[in-house]
């Protein structure tokens, strides 16, 4: 068997305002609401299961990011392409409009400033976009996804070199980034102290906590005394949260 392989990601955004996120999520993405715990919304579809975090986080602690944020995009990929139009003849506002070999996608922004896109593509790269909105087909009966799950994040580091280096260290974990190598302010900057991606929750098989220690090294902030889990820290400051 195959020692800490990864079976899903689950991004940490730090939020301003839950509420208006929470709508976003919901109204714009179809998400579901699937737990309120202190100032952290757990999201997910219609399995219940886990797939996206928003931890609100108040002004007097965490600010605006000054510049490029860290999180460029979250590609997310939807299971029933159909549930795409149905969430488009909502008639939210949507920043970009494209159609693929299964359907429609569409990238919108977060209250955030935080870029998805949904689609229901294998490849991203047979997506065309369109200039022209057509009619979209509603379902009054639709209200959540049936399932999604959070193909990549595509993240803007100082040094391309430097993070490829760390995200190499556990294979299969380059699968799930795109990285952008960009300058600002924020990003390097201590981790927490803006609204941004905060940390990426790693949910692996065949967990094996000391294996991740030599992996990473120095890199491992903190692991626990029962081995739950392993915290490391990448070069741009992004927590990862390794676990079974």
């Amino acid at each position: 068997m195959c020692v800490n392989k990864i079976s899903s990601i689950l991004p940490v955004l730090k939020i301003n305002n839950r509420n208006v996120n929470q709508a976003f999520f919901e109204q714009v993405l179809g998400m579901k609401n699937l737990l309120e715990d202190g100032p952290l919304l757990i999201l997910g579809d219609q399995s219940k299961k886990e797939r996206l975090y928003l931890e609100e986080s108040p002004s007097m602690r965490t600010r605006k990011v000054e510049g490029p944020k860290r999180l460029a995009c979250l590609k997310i990929r939807v299971t029933n392409p159909q549930e795409i139009e149905w969430l488009l003849a909502r008639g939210h506002q949507v920043d970009r409009l494209f159609k693929g070999k299964n359907g429609y996608a569409f990238e919108a922004l977060s209250p955030e400033g935080d870029r998805i896109l949904l689609h229901a593509e294998e490849q991203v790269d047979s997506l065309t976009e369109m200039e022209e909105v057509p009619d979209f087909q509603a379902n009054a009966a639709f209200t959540i996804l049936t399932e999604f799950f959070v193909e990549k994040v595509v993240l803007r580091v100082p040094t391309i070199e430097a993070s490829t280096a760390f995200y190499q260290q556990l294979p299969g974990l380059e699968d799930y980034l795109e990285l952008e190598e960009t300058t600002g302010p924020d990003l390097a900057l201590a981790n927490g102290q803006t609204w941004d991606l905060y940390q990426i929750k790693v949910d692996l098989d065949a967990f094996e906590a000391n294996e991740l220690v030599k992996r990473f090294g120095d890199q491992v902030t903190f692991v626990p005394k029962r081995q739950q889990f392993v915290l490391v820290e990448d070069p741009s400051k992004i927590e990862w949260w390794f676990e079974a």
